[in-house]
């Protein structure tokens, strides 16, 4: 009986406690708004903070309800905004909770080393540019809108090809070996795109990175689907990607679903390519009487000048249709285009599972007749994680780029740049017409085709807590395509055809186990090791036909059989690579850290004597804002100092280089025989290349973050670059590949953030401002040697250069112009022989007055290739860029600038402009008529005039000499772009683009059941201010060579707009 009165106090007891649980429950509903722009956010995660479990999304219009334990406390979260804290004692259901943009940069997330650190922990340097600044502004290749954002990251948009890209050097040039065309042999950074490395060095194509189809890997990549691009600059933060990193790194994170609500984006810019300011020229009548004028004043009697006149038709017979025009060339040729892009993705999901959908069409067409470009692509990306232990990320990628190349190859228009200078005179494009460029360029059939398909599987497991083991396998697979189709009437009577295609894959295979420890919250462990595989394969084939059976039928066999071949081409290649290694960091209480890393690799290209390289990196890194002394400084928001050393490699050459290579040899008796390959000798020392390097840098957030400095120094050296040398005949080879070049680059880089106002005011202004300087010189060469000279063909100009130890890596070989000679008189005279200074030995041109004033070198009173100077510096010592963003409530303005400063080049343009005056006729060294190029005024130019029938005596202090002499012209060329005349500062500041947007407001657009929409109107390539007398300063070579024959920038203005549901 004493049971049942304890059993019903127990019950009572339980009852209690049960309705006391069900009393502490209760219910939180709110929204969250955008604490800048009062506008609510959807797909804010709301989760518990003890223990983390995410228990609701915001929905479109910024809503949450939650019920949950009186006292819990609630985290709000979203990407890129600062997480909100907030603990909950009673039901309340109006909660406002305002997000803000996260102003830590401290705690900005980076990837070095195949690991994610906030950049409080990273001992490297890098710069992280977010996907947003990347996608107001419709370009083919994303690598175009990096101008001028990172500093010590110069890219020069020196081709406007639609599809192509122009040169990116991270901290200076890195090689010295010139391309046959006059190009830099590329050295880009590796790109590293959702893990999967992509190396745009191989298979370039005229210096610009493309394949032969003439599409670069980074043009199939739409900008809308970029999450951020972060540019790793020092070897502590390149040094585990080992092979093909020595160059630097990009790493580009594509978007991933974050939301449980799926969002649903739609994004599209309309956009007009308006091409640059064409120049002047003389037309018609004008041209055809200056030409004659010429002949009049400058041929040797006027019997001579007459009968000049009477047998070159187009002056003579101005009554004759066919030379009686006005023909403005360059309207055939350039033209205004208008263009579409347009970009769907769907994404959503949570931490556990995650998915992402990108479908994007981007067209454009060429300014220069019969040229664009269009891009299909389609990209998947799912991540599953079933427990917090297992995680697998799958992506998918396919994308198609369609190429049209014209009458070039898309990023050299030679037939354009020739037929755009042709004469006014000379009649519109036809069948008969003696310039028959301009049906070059729209009648030749000149298709492109890149196709790529990417995947990877990125796998992780933690069998124990701290251990993670992962492996990441990828393949990729590009196949390119080119079929080229020439009239017969654009080719002497005779249709040539040309089909080519390519295969390349690349199998990639990376296993990881990390470790990850933390002892009294304060010593930070983490350490892993990896073994890495990389196989590459590549294989070209290319069929010519010639004389086909007419226009129409392009195949498949041609008449022309002693010039119809096909079959694969000598550049295949076949490599492999292994890497392991491993890296150790530790980081006391998050202001004192140390790495060290070690990676060894393995190259088939490399010879057998050293079938593996050591490249080890140290660096460290000291958050001084968090020392105890600096604690009552409250102006300090952050301060960091940190240093490295490290070395990484480029694979360089190919596996022939290293062992020879077999070729199909003359018959004996009848019968084919195989030989060696004689043009070049094995080298079993074959090394790759090494960029060993060290860095220093200092970083300050001030005044909480209203102000943030960063500024880094830099040396590194370039060992083991490769250079052939020329072997002599009794050797049996004609050449040898060795690794005897090095080169130094030093420098300094430096940015500036300042935000103007709170980020409570309603009218925002970011200002920042980066740049870097930097020096190259040349520190080895082959055989010891303390110079070497190299001829260079780029088009007509054919300037050497020079290669000398102790200076700039590379200089151009030109004459020293003084002025030009007032008059005959003031022409130095030989005492020994009683002669004035002659041009060459036994050419019996003397100088006079108004000739160029050469300096004559070593004295002989000859002038020579003996007087040739290695002058000035192709290479840009300065470099940078501004960023301006500014708001007012609903409002955006983004104006983006670019400068390069402290460069050499020699204005190509100009000299080839005063060279048309020198052959009024149009007759070429052989006597034969040639075809007459544009003439321009010069009156704006200080060239020589003769003091009335005076010809050897005139203008004083000319600037340029007499452009009408054209007797003489042929031999003493007083026009050569090789001399300093031409020779012009290349520095320039441009306005790269202007982004003006507007947001809807939320409230309206979501009647539509909208959760944004986003206005803009965008201009590009807007101006350049410089002092550069040439077309544009950055259509230039490396070299510093104008490149007016390439394909010109053109300027772009486009209306966006951008609708989430």
């Amino acid at each position: 009986m004493k049971l049942l009165p304890c059993i019903g106090i127990l019950a009572l007891a339980l009852l209690f406690a049960v309705n006391a649980k069900a009393q502490n429950k209760i219910t939180v509903k709110g929204v969250v708004k955008d604490n800048a722009q009062q506008t609510a956010m959807q797909g804010v995660t709301v989760s518990t903070a003890k223990p983390s479990k995410t228990i609701a999304t915001t929905d479109a219009n910024g809503a949450f309800t939650v019920t949950v334990d009186a006292g819990t406390e609630l985290v709000f979260t979203h990407s890129g905004y600062a997480a909100i804290r907030k603990t909950f004692l009673s039901s309340n259901s109006s909660v406002t909770i305002s997000l803000s943009v996260k102003d830590n940069t401290m705690q900005e997330v980076v990837v070095q080393g195949f690991r994610q650190k906030t950049k409080e922990t990273a001992t490297g340097s890098s710069t992280v540019v977010s996907g947003k600044a990347l996608q107001d502004v419709p370009v083919s290749n994303v690598v175009e809108l990096l101008q001028g954002k990172v500093a010590g990251l110069n890219v020069q948009n020196n081709s406007g090809s639609p599809g192509g890209m122009g040169t990116i050097n991270l901290r200076g040039i890195s090689s010295i070996n010139i391309s046959s065309d006059g190009f830099l042999t590329p050295t880009s950074p590796l790109f590293v795109i959702d893990g999967v490395p992509v190396d745009v060095n191989t298979n370039y194509e005229y210096g610009f990175q493309s394949g032969g189809a003439g599409i670069n890997p980074l043009a199939l990549i739409p900008p809308e689907d970029i999450e951020q691009m972060e540019v790793l600059r020092d070897a502590a933060a390149t040094s585990v990607y080992g092979a093909r990193a020595a160059y630097g790194v990009i790493i580009v994170t594509t978007r991933r679903g974050k939301s449980k609500v799926p969002i649903v984006q739609y994004s599209s810019n309309f956009f007009v390519k308006a091409p640059p300011r064409l120049r002047e020229v003389l037309g018609g009548k004008e041209e055809r009487l200056f030409r004659i004028r010429t002949i009049l004043d400058y041929d040797t009697s006027a019997a001579a000048a007459q009968a000049l006149i009477n047998q070159t038709p187009f002056l003579s017979d101005s009554l004759n249709p066919f030379f009686n025009n006005s023909t403005n060339w360059q309207d055939y040729f350039f033209r205004t285009t208008y263009n579409q892009q347009h970009n769907v993705s769907i994404r959503g999901g949570d931490d556990r599972f995650n998915y992402k959908t990108n479908l994007n069409y981007y067209q454009e067409n060429g300014i220069v007749q019969n040229t664009g470009f269009k891009r299909y692509s389609l990209s998947m990306n799912a991540q599953y994680a079933p427990t917090n232990q297992l995680r697998m990320l799958v992506s998918l990628s396919s994308s198609l780029g369609q190429k049209q190349n014209g009458s070039g190859v898309g990023l050299i228009q030679t037939g354009v740049a020739s037929g755009g200078s042709s004469s006014s005179l000379l009649p519109s494009p036809s069948l008969f017409s003696e310039n028959n460029s301009a049906l070059a360029a729209a009648r030749v059939t000149n298709n492109n085709k890149t196709a790529n398909i990417s995947s990877s599987l990125d796998l992780s497991y933690e069998p124990l807590k701290g251990l993670r083991i992962g492996n990441l396998l990828s393949y990729n697979f590009n196949s390119g395509t080119a079929d080229r189709f020439t009239p017969s009437f654009l080719s002497n009577g005779s249709s040539e055809s040309y089909s080519y295609n390519d295969r390349t894959y690349t199998l990639y295979n990376r296993s990881i186990i990390n470790f990850t420890k933390t002892l009294y919250n304060l010593h930070n462990f983490n350490a892993f090791v990896f073994n890495e595989i990389n196989s590459y394969g590549y294989r070209a084939n290319a069929v010519r036909l010639d004389r086909t059976a007419n226009d129409q039928i392009t195949g498949p066999i041609g008449y022309g059989w002693g010039s119809s071949r096909g079959g694969t081409l000598n550049n295949i290649r076949e490599t492999r690579q292994h890497g392991y290694g491993g890296s150790v960091s530790y980081n006391f209480d998050r202001k004192y850290v140390i790495d060290f890393n070690i990676r060894f690799d393995g190259l088939s290209t490399t010879g057998s004597k050293q079938p593996y390289s050591q490249n080890p990196s140290v660096s460290a890194r000291w958050n001084f804002n968090r020392e105890k002394w600096l604690e009552k400084i409250t102006w300090l928001s952050y301060g960091s100092a940190r240093a490295s050393w490290g070395r990484n490699i480029k694979p360089t050459g190919t596996i022939f280089d290293t062992y020879g290579r077999y070729i199909v040899g003359l018959p004996y008796n009848n019968n084919p025989t195989v030989t060696i390959d004689y043009a070049t000798v094995p080298n079993e020392n074959f090394l790759p290349e090494t960029q060993t390097s060290t860095n220093a840098g200092i970083e300050l957030g001030l005044f909480n973050n209203a102000l943030q400095l960063t500024y880094e120094t830099y040396y590194r050296s370039i060992d083991n670059q490769i250079m052939k040398i020329k072997l002599a005949n009794t050797s049996g080879f004609a050449e040898l590949q060795t690794n005897a070049v090095s080169l130094v680059n030093y420098g300094m880089e430096w940015s500036a953030t300042v935000r103007m106002f709170k980020q409570s005011k309603p009218f925002q202004w970011t200002l920042s401002v980066n740049g870097a300087f930097n020096r190259e010189i040349l520190t080895k060469l082959p055989d010891n040697l303390r110079q070497l000279r190299q001829e260079v063909k780029d088009n007509g100009s054919d300037v050497p250069v020079i290669y000398r130890i102790g200076r700039n890596a590379i200089s151009n070989l030109i004459y020293h112009t003084q002025g030009v000679y007032a008059s005959t008189s003031d022409v130095p005279v030989n005492m020994a022989t009683g002669r004035r200074q002659q041009l060459g030995s036994g050419t019996g041109y003397y100088f006079q007055g108004g000739d160029p004033r050469w300096t004559d070198v070593n004295g002989d009173y000859i002038i020579d290739e003996k007087d040739l100077l290695p002058i000035g510096n192709p290479i840009p010592k300065v470099n940078g860029g501004i960023l301006s963003q500014m708001q007012f409530k609903n409002f955006q303005l983004n104006i983006n600038a670019s400068y390069t400063l402290f460069r050499d080049l020699l204005n190509a343009s100009l000299s080839k402009t005063m060279q048309n005056f020198g052959n009024p006729a149009s007759v070429g060294s052989n006597g034969q008529p040639i075809q007459p190029g544009a003439l321009v005024p010069i009156d704006q130019y200080n060239y020589w005039k003769p003091s009335g029938s005076d010809k050897g005596s005139g203008t004083v202090n000319a600037q340029y000499p007499n452009p009408f002499d054209f007797r003489r012209a042929g031999v003493m060329q007083p026009f050569r772009s090789n001399q300093t005349l031409f020779l012009e500062d290349g520095s320039y500041w441009k306005i790269n683009n202007i982004v003006l947007a507007y947001n809807m407001d939320r409230k309206f657009i979501s009647r539509f059941k909208m959760t944004s929409c986003r206005l803009t109107l965008t201009a590009n390539n807007v101006f350049t201010f410089s002092n550069y007398s040439g077309p544009d300063p950055e259509l230039v070579t490396q070299l510093g060579r104008d490149n007016s024959g390439g394909y010109p920038n053109a300027r772009s203005y486009a209306v966006g707009l951008n609708v989430q549901f």
